[in-house]
């Protein structure tokens, strides 16, 4: 069974799009990229459900870097047109698009450390030649999907709100993440100032689902195949970080809201507030829903240099909220629906 057969994926992309209006999508063309990624493919998803259940004639530009990988992921669909496409490259696509919703770029801890340079350039060059391409082609907004490692450590110990910023250290590679995010950011903000883009910036918390990769080395992502296929899952750390989890339906839901009535310039935390939880407790859910054990061990100092610094990592759903947005996905249902997904793949 592929992902997009599974009944319970689709009854949960129905789940999010009856709490949510996003009618005003209706007849645009939307370009994506990392299409195969856990927030990219999501959107895919919630694109195409829409256009079946509603005749939402949404065009979807899905862009990645194997076309081969993008049929075989959503199939044939006269609506959708795969692209090939790589961050680091200059641009040349042939059709214009109404709106651009950039998820492209690492999201491996192990990788920002392996190629921390790829992992800073990707970030500030990807989202570069999107933009330039925005203004050749008349694109009316641009999400940047960003991370909730802006915020560094040090905050108050309350979830983060999207003004407060912590200390991340510019002298070690693997600030090549958060320091690439916050240029990024930054590089939006001035192509909004200068060239009249309208460009919004949405900063998700600690995504997980049925959509990640068998290659996501995220540990929520690690943990729900790894319960998925019954193996016991093996904590690196007490496991009492706090983290903003989120599932990947919530968040795709949460990104085309920021697309329709997110403020140009501005940026919203993307956090179910049902879903606010340590590690630990992550990895209790996951093991449960796979019926495996759960035990720990002291990590490397490899494994160490890959860790995300940040102690508490919440954040503050606030102005998404004011957007109108709903998330329908608790911590618990969430992750059971990972692995019982996951489970018929």
């Amino acid at each position: 069974m592929t992902l997009r057969d599974n009944p319970l994926y689709t009854a949960d992309l129905q789940k999010a799009l009856a709490a949510n209006d996003l009618s005003a999508l209706s007849g645009r063309a939307v370009l994506i990229t990392g299409a195969t990624g856990l927030i990219g493919s999501t959107l895919i998803d919630l694109l195409l459900e829409m256009n079946k259940s509603a005749g939402a004639g949404i065009r979807v530009y899905a862009a990645g870097r194997s076309e081969e990988k993008i049929l075989k992921r959503f199939g044939e669909d006269p609506l959708l047109t795969p692209v090939t496409y790589n961050a680091l490259e200059p641009l040349d696509f042939d059709f214009a698009a109404d709106d651009i919703i950039h998820t492209a770029g690492n999201a491996s801890p192990e990788a920002y450390v392996r190629d921390p340079v790829g992992t800073m350039m990707g970030n500030i060059r990807g989202i570069q030649e999107l933009l330039e391409y925005g203004l050749r082609c008349g694109a009316e907004k641009t999400v940047y999907i960003s991370s909730s490692e802006v915020y560094g450590t040090g905050g108050t110990g309350a979830a983060f709100t999207e003004e407060q910023y912590g200390y991340v250290d510019i002298l070690h590679p693997r600030s090549s993440y958060p320091m690439g995010k916050r240029a990024a950011e930054t590089l939006c903000i001035c192509y909004a100032k200068q060239y009249g883009s309208r460009v919004s910036i949405a900063r998700p918390g600690h995504i997980y689902g049925p959509t990640a990769s068998t290659r996501d080395r995220r540990v929520s992502s690690a943990f729900a195949w790894q319960a998925a296929r019954g193996e016991a899952l093996e904590l690196k750390s007490a496991g009492t970080q706090m983290r903003s989890y989120c599932y990947c339906v919530d968040c795709a839901s949460a990104v085309l809201q920021i697309l329709l009535r997110g403020e140009s310039g501005a940026a919203y935390n993307i956090s179910n507030p049902d879903s606010v939880i340590t590690i630990r407790r992550m990895a209790e859910l996951l093991a449960q829903a796979g019926g495996v054990a759960l035990t720990g061990h002291t990590p490397t100092e490899e494994e160490k240099a890959a860790f995300n610094p940040m102690d508490n990592s919440s954040l503050n759903s606030d102005k998404l909220l004011a957007l109108g947005w709903r998330g329908v996905f608790s911590a618990e249902e969430g992750l059971r629906h990972t692995v019982e997904i996951l489970q018929t793949l």
